[in-house]
């Protein structure tokens, strides 16, 4: 009988020691938690985030580059007639300056034709890079909302759990994501 009171006597002792145990502070958990963040961020890498300026501009290049072939073709076919009269057999050479100033004048009025679709074309990428930005603003607000969410349930959970100060010193202090999973 003496050596089961001595035994239970023995486990109560532990019981009450570890009870005793010195506890984590809020701020050691909080600390722990932004420890384990950085480890598992550093365990698990994650690819860069998408430029989303970078990929409105690549398809605005697009555009603009369709519209400036569309141009260029539109002038071409107005060089072409040009050259068409001016090598012509009845034209005299007198009236080659004359239809080179009408052509020269229908080129000009033919890229005004396209200006407008060019400043729209601007105003579109602007407007689109601006809405990209702020979607882009939107969601980098949410994520840093919910990464300070969850490192405060990580340290409320810390704390309810009656994390150990000796327990929180060995997370605080690993340098691998193993050794802090390891600390007891």
């Amino acid at each position: 009988m003496k050596k089961v009171a001595t035994v239970l006597v023995g486990i109560v002792a532990l019981v009450f020691a570890a009870s005793c145990a010195k506890k984590a502070t809020p701020e050691e958990c909080k600390k722990v938690c932004e420890v384990q963040v950085t480890l598992t961020k550093a365990a698990n890498p994650q690819p860069p985030a998408e430029d989303v300026v970078a990929k409105v501009e690549a398809d605005f290049q697009k555009k603009l580059q369709d519209l400036q072939t569309a141009q260029a073709q539109a002038i071409q076919a107005i060089d072409q007639e040009m050259q068409g009269k001016l090598t012509a057999a009845d034209v005299k050479e007198e009236d080659k300056p004359k239809i080179t100033e009408e052509y020269n004048g229908k080129k000009t009025a033919k890229a005004q034709e396209f200006a407008p679709q060019f400043q729209a074309l601007n105003q579109a990428k602007g407007e689109a890079i601006k809405a990209a930005q702020d979607a882009k603003a939107k969601a980098d607000a949410d994520a840093k909302a919910a990464a300070e969410k969850a490192l405060a349930a990580c340290a409320d959970k810390c704390v309810k759990d009656r994390t150990t100060k000796a327990k929180a010193d060995c997370q605080t202090k690993a340098a691998k994501l193993d050794d802090f999973n390891k600390c007891k």
